[in-house]
C-alpha cells in the first residue's frame, strides 16, 4: 500500500503522482506493487529484486522533507529511473533504456540533497539559473576537502544529471554544464587509470588463510555440524523466551478499557493514522519494553497482526488525545532499549554466558567473553560492554557478573569452532578461489552446483553492471564444490547458501557481513592456535573485493590466463572491451612477482622445449624484432648439450631441457599474441610509464608486439594475428569517418608487416 502524500508535497508540472516509478526496471516481482511518483518520503524498491549482499534499508530512494528540493530531487530521480520516458524525448532528451539503476539513482538522490543544503548554508539563491561556473565549482570544492577523488567524480556526475533534465524539471530554468569538455574525472582532479585502487592480499596471508579455511572445512567442519545438531535437537526446559510476551499482549487486549494509539500526524517514517508501535508496547507490557513489536523479529511481526486483526474487530483506538498514562517508572527510567534486551536474556535460565576457558593474555579463565557475549545477546558485534559509555557498560557488566556466579550458567567458548566461523570459512575458501564477486557469491543458491562445457562449475547470478542479473558459471576445482556443500548445510535459509547462521542474527533480512566475519575468522585462527594448530596469519586488511584481485593475479601468470580470467570474472566478452580490465586484474604487485618469479621461469622453459627441439634440427621458428635474440639464445643451449657428452648421454630426459632453458631464458614472458624477451631498456610499453617506475616489470596492457624489440612470434601466434588483419580489412571496407581509417589504416600496416614475415617463414620451411 502507498503511503498518502505530504499536505506540503508539490505538483509537478510533468511527470503524474499515479506514475509508478520502478516499472521499467528488471527483477519485477510478480504480485508486488511498487511506490508511485507522488509519494514524497521515500521510494522503497519492493517489487524489484534486490541483491542478496543489499539489506533493505539500502534499497530505497529517499528524499528530504523541504517540498522544492523534494519535488525537484523526484523529478531527477523519476528521469534517471524513466530515460525513455515521453516527457524527455519531447523536450529533446533522448537516452538509452535502462540507463540507471536504483542504487545509481539513490546515490543521485542523496548527493542533490546534499547539494540543497550546501546552497542552503550558503545563502545561495533557490534558482539554478542564476549560479554562474564559479558556484557550482565552489560545491564541488567543498566535497573535494573533505572525500575522495572517485566519491568526487560521482557527485559531479549527480549534478550534471540535474542539469540534463533541467528542461523538464518543475521551475527550473534549462541549465547549461558549467564545465563544457571536461568529463566528471576532470572535473574531481581525479586520473582515470587502468590500475585497480584495490590492493591484493599479500602472499604472507593469503596462504595461511586459504589453509585455515581449508582446515575448518575439511577437519573441523563435521564436529562443529555435529555439535550444532545436537543442541539444536536437545529439548527446550522452558517456554519459549517470547511466549511471557505474549501473555502480556493477549490479556492488555482482553482488558475492555484498551484502546490502540495512533499516530495524530507525519513524523519521520510514522504516518498519521498508523499504529504508535513504541507507544502500544509500552501500554501492553506495563512500561516494560518498546520493541514488543519489532519488524525485524518474526514474533514482533505476528503480534503485530494479532493486534491489528484486533483493531479491526473492535475499533477501539485514539490518536493519542486522551491523557496517557506516564513509562517507566523514575527507576526504569535510565534503562535503555539494550539494557531491557540484556535483562530478559539474562532473566532466562536457557542462556548461557559464554566464558573464557583457560587464562591468557586477554582474559582470565571464566570471565566473560564480552564480545561473543555481545553477538549472542544483539546479534551482532557492540561495544556494549565496553568503555566508550563507562557507568552504562559497567553497570551491564555488573549484571552479567551475578548471573554468571552460577557455574550452572556459563558455558566455555569454543575456540572458534562453531558455525558462525565455518560459515566464514566457506565464504574465504569460495572468494579465493572462484574470483567471484561478493554479490554474486551472495546469490549462490542451493543447488548450484552444475556443469559448464563439461567442467565443474558454480551457478550464480551477475549483479554489477546488469540489473537483469543474468545466470552466470564460474568454473571450480572439488575442494570448493566441498566448501559448498558444507555451506548448504549451515543454511537455514530456503533457498540461499550464504546466510546469518540464524534468521533473527541478519537483522531481518538474512544476509550476514562478509567483511566483519572475515576479521573475526582471522582472530578466532590466531587467538585459538595452541587449540587447532593452524598457523598464524599475519594481522592485514582483508575484504571481500581482494579475494578476487589476489587470484586474478595468481590465475594471470599462467599461458593465455587472461583469456581464461575475462571469462572467469565476467568482463566484457569482446577481447577489444576486456584486455585492459582483465589484465588490470592480473596485473601482480611487487610482493607477488617475487613470490612468482621461480614458477613462471619454469612454465616458460615447459613451453620453449618444442621450439629447442625445432631449432636444433635447423629451421626459423621465430620472426618479429627479437627473433634474433631468441634465436641466440636458443642455439646457445643446444651449443651447451652439444658439447658436453654426458648431456647429449641424457638429451632423452625433457628436464634437463628445461632446467637449462629456464636459466637461459629467466625473463621470458609468454603471451596468446606474442612472447616477450624482457629487457627494460629495449621495451616500448616502458614508455607510458613515469620514469621512476620503468624497469620494474613489463606492461602487458601497452606491449607493441610488432615494433618491440623485445618481441617474438611464433607459428603458434599467426592465427591471431590473421584474424585481426581480416578483421581489419573488412573494417575498412565500411564507411568511416577520416581519423578512424587513418587509424585503422595504420593498424593494419603494423599487423602485415607481422604476417609477412609468417609469409616468409613458411616459404623457408
Amino acid at each position: 500500500m502507498n503511503t498518502p502524500a505530504l499536505p506540503l508535497a508539490l505538483k509537478s508540472a510533468t511527470f503524474a503522482d499515479h506514475e509508478s516509478v520502478y516499472s521499467d526496471l528488471p527483477g519485477q516481482i510478480p504480485g508486488v506493487t511498487g511506490p508511485t511518483f507522488g509519494r514524497p518520503d521515500m521510494w522503497p524498491g519492493d517489487n524489484v529484486r534486490r541483491p542478496a549482499n543489499t539489506v533493505k534499508a539500502a534499497w530505497r530512494c529517499d528524499f528530504p522533507g523541504d517540498p522544492t528540493g523534494n519535488l525537484l530531487i523526484r523529478e531527477v530521480a523519476f528521469c534517471m529511473l524513466h530515460p525513455t520516458h515521453a516527457a524527455l524525448q519531447e523536450a529533446g532528451i533522448f537516452l538509452p533504456p535502462g540507463k540507471w539503476g536504483l542504487r545509481r539513482t539513490a546515490q543521485s538522490c542523496f548527493d542533490l540533497a546534499r547539494l540543497r543544503t550546501w546552497a542552503q548554508e550558503e545563502d545561495m539563491p533557490d534558482d539554478f539559473g542564476l549560479w554562474d561556473p564559479a558556484d557550482w565549482q565552489a560545491f564541488i570544492d567543498s566535497r573535494s576537502r573533505i572525500t575522495e577523488p572517485s566519491s568526487v567524480r560521482k557527485v559531479v556526475s549527480s549534478l550534471r544529471h540535474l542539469i540534463t533534465f533541467s528542461p523538464v524539471l518543475t521551475g527550473v530554468p534549462t541549465l547549461e554544464d558549467p564545465w563544457p569538455g571536461k568529463s566528471s574525472a576532470q572535473v574531481a582532479e581525479s586520473v582515470w587509470t587502468d590500475e585497480l585502487s584495490t590492493p591484493a592480499i599479500p602472499p604472507e596471508v593469503w596462504w595461511p588463510l586459504l589453509r585455515a579455511a581449508w582446515a575448518y572445512i575439511d577437519r573441523f567442519a563435521p564436529d562443529i555440524l555435529a555439535e550444532r545438531d545436537r543442541r539444536q535437537a536437545e529439548p527446550a526446559s522452558g517456554p519459549p523466551p517470547q511466549m511471557e510476551s505474549d501473555r502480556e499482549l493477549e490479556a492488555w487486549l482482553a482488558d475492555p478499557g484498551t484502546r490502540i494509539p495512533l499516530n495524530p500526524r507525519n513524523r519521520g517514517r510514522a504516518r498519521r493514522g498508523e499504529v504508535n508501535w513504541r507507544r502500544a508496547s509500552q501500554l501492553a507490557t506495563n512500561g516494560r519494553t518498546i520493541v514488543l513489536f519489532a519488524a525485524e523479529r518474526p514474533h514482533g511481526l505476528k503480534r503485530r497482526q494479532r493486534l491489528l486483526e484486533w483493531l479491526a474487530e473492535t475499533g477501539r483506538s485514539y490518536t493519542g488525545l486522551v491523557r496517557e498514562p506516564s513509562f517507566p517508572p523514575p527507576a526504569e527510567k535510565r534503562l535503555t532499549h539494550r539494557d531491557r534486551v540484556l535483562l530478559e536474556w539474562l532473566d532466562n535460565p536457557d542462556n548461557l554466558i559464554p566464558v573464557h576457558r583457560a587464562a591468557d593474555q586477554v582474559a582470565w579463565a571464566g570471565e566473560p567473553n564480552w564480545t561473543e557475549l555481545a553477538r549472542t545477546v544483539y546479534g551482532q558485534r557492540s561495544n556494549v560492554f565496553g568503555l566508550s559509555s563507562r557507568d552504562k557498560a559497567k553497570l551491564r557488566r555488573q549484571w552479567v557478573c551475578e548471573v554468571a556466579c552460577d557455574p550452572n550458567r556459563t558455558i566455555a567458548t569454543d575456540h572458534g569452532l562453531n558455525p558462525r566461523m565455518l560459515r566464514a570459512a566457506c565464504y574465504v575458501f569460495v572468494a579465493a578461489l572462484t574470483a567471484m564477486r561478493d554479490s554474486e557469491i551472495h546469490e549462490i543458491e542451493r543447488g548450484a552446483l552444475s556443469q559448464y562445457y563439461g567442467a565443474p562449475a558454480l551457478a550464480s547470478r551477475k549483479v554489477k553492471g546488469d540489473d537483469s542479473r543474468p545466470r552466470g558459471y564460474w568454473w571450480i576445482t572439488a575442494p570448493v564444490a566441498q566448501a559448498i556443500a558444507v555451506a548448504e548445510q549451515l543454511t537455514w535459509h530456503d533457498t540461499r547458501v550464504f546466510t546469518a547462521v540464524t534468521a533473527l542474527a541478519g537483522g531481518g533480512h538474512g544476509g550476514f557481513d562478509a567483511a566483519r566475519d572475515i576479521d573475526d575468522f582471522i582472530t578466532a585462527v590466531n587467538v585459538n592456535r595452541e587449540y587447532t594448530g593452524l598457523e598464524e596469519i599475519p594481522e592485514a586488511l582483508v575484504r571481500p573485493h581482494m579475494f578476487r584481485h589476489t587470484m586474478s593475479i595468481i590465475a594471470a601468470q599462467e599461458p593465455d590466463g587472461e583469456i581464461a580470467l575475462g571469462l572467469q570474472l565476467k568482463h566484457a566478452a569482446r577481447r577489444a572491451l576486456a584486455n585492459r580490465t582483465t589484465l588490470a586484474y592480473g596485473k601482480p604487485d611487487a610482493r607477488w612477482a617475487k613470490e612468482f618469479d621461480n614458477q613462471l621461469q619454469v612454465a616458460a622453459a615447459k613451453k620453449l622445449v618444442s621450439l629447442l627441439q625445432a631449432r636444433r634440427a635447423g629451421k626459423v621458428i621465430a620472426v618479429g624484432p627479437g627473433a634474433a635474440r631468441f634465436h641466440a639464445g636458443l642455439d646457445k643451449v643446444n651449443d651447451v648439450i652439444e658439447q658436453s657428452t654426458v648431456l647429449r648421454a641424457q638429451l632423452a630426459d625433457e628436464r634437463l631441457e628445461i632446467t637449462l632453458l629456464r636459466d637461459e631464458f629467466a625473463d621470458l614472458h609468454l603471451g596468446t599474441v606474442n612472447h616477450c624477451l624482457w629487457n627494460a631498456p629495449t621495451a616500448e610499453c616502458q614508455n607510458q610509464l613515469p620514469p621512476d617506475q620503468r624497469g620494474q616489470t613489463p606492461l602487458l596492457g601497452a606491449c607493441q608486439p610488432a615494433r618491440c624489440r623485445n618481441s617474438v612470434l611464433t607459428l603458434a601466434h599467426e592465427r591471431i594475428w590473421r584474424m585481426e588483419e581480416a578483421d581489419l580489412v573488412s573494417l575498412l571496407k565500411k564507411r568511416l569517418s577520416k581519423p578512424l581509417r587513418e587509424q585503422a589504416l595504420t593498424r593494419l600496416a603494423e599487423v602485415r608487416s607481422a604476417t609477412v614475415q609468417f609469409d616468409k617463414m613458411r616459404e623457408n620451411a
